[in-house]
């Protein structure tokens, strides 16, 4: 998401621009254009500038082409899908163009995947940032979540099947949000997990459940989807 943007207005945008409204596709142009020069100079490691360089012409209509895409309903990351298509766009470019360069087109499928997980690596990288400071929202650090994991089986499985209750309700994760504390009540109800439980687990069910409902954390996410589909089924 865009630093300049909140949530709710980045979605109402995106929905409003794939629907033909010229205002809002400008508006979040204008928010996104450091990050379509950020990415675009990471694919082509050199510094690109705007009226000049080919390469940001091309970025820009493939995060138009994001933009007409993506769909909320998904639930992935509108900044992650955009990234993926610059890159493909302009890996595409530099193909047809047989342009030679540092980093394109590869010289050969070996280089050309070194240069992918380099690329992925440094997108888990700031999602694990990201994901630092949503913890630290709730006072919590990456330490204490890795001391919170449940030492039995059983109790691991019911934490998990909580968080995954939690991050598929909107209004439990509102409240979560809002008071940095659990719906102790309604998870208990929705799980059949006991207060003491609950009061136990905090740490554990928090970082979990932030996991899950977060878009802007699509490898961590599937991370933690495989965690709850292994022990945390709610059915």
């Amino acid at each position: 998401m865009s630093p300049s943007l909140d949530q709710d207005s980045e979605n109402r945008w995106l929905k409003q621009a794939a629907a033909g409204n010229k205002e809002a596709r400008e508006k979040l142009i204008e928010q996104y254009r450091p990050f379509i020069l950020k990415e675009a100079q990471r694919v082509c490691r050199r510094f690109l500038e705007w009226g000049r360089d080919d390469e940001l012409s091309i970025a820009l209509i493939a995060f138009n082409e994001a933009i007409d895409a993506f769909r909320e309903s998904k639930g992935g990351s509108f900044e992650h899908l955009s990234r993926l298509v610059i890159r493909r766009r302009l890996v595409d470019y530099f193909r047809r163009a047989g342009r030679p360069g540092s980093c394109l087109p590869y010289p050969d499928i070996a280089a050309q995947q070194a240069v992918e997980e380099d690329w992925e690596r440094a997108e888990r990288e700031a999602e694990i940032e990201k994901y630092g400071r949503l913890l630290n929202h709730f006072n919590l650090s990456f330490r204490q979540v890795a001391e919170a994991q449940p030492r039995h089986r059983q109790t691991r499985e019911a934490l998990r099947r909580t968080a995954k209750i939690l991050s598929a309700d909107r209004e439990l994760m509102g409240y979560l949000h809002s008071s940095g504390k659990l719906p102790q009540r309604r998870l208990c109800e929705l799980a059949g997990v006991t207060p003491r439980m609950l009061d136990r687990g905090r740490v554990y069910i928090i970082a979990l459940a932030l996991l899950l409902a977060g878009e802007e954390l699509p490898h961590l996410r599937d991370y933690a989807r495989e965690l709850t589909g292994k022990g945390g089924e709610t059915g």
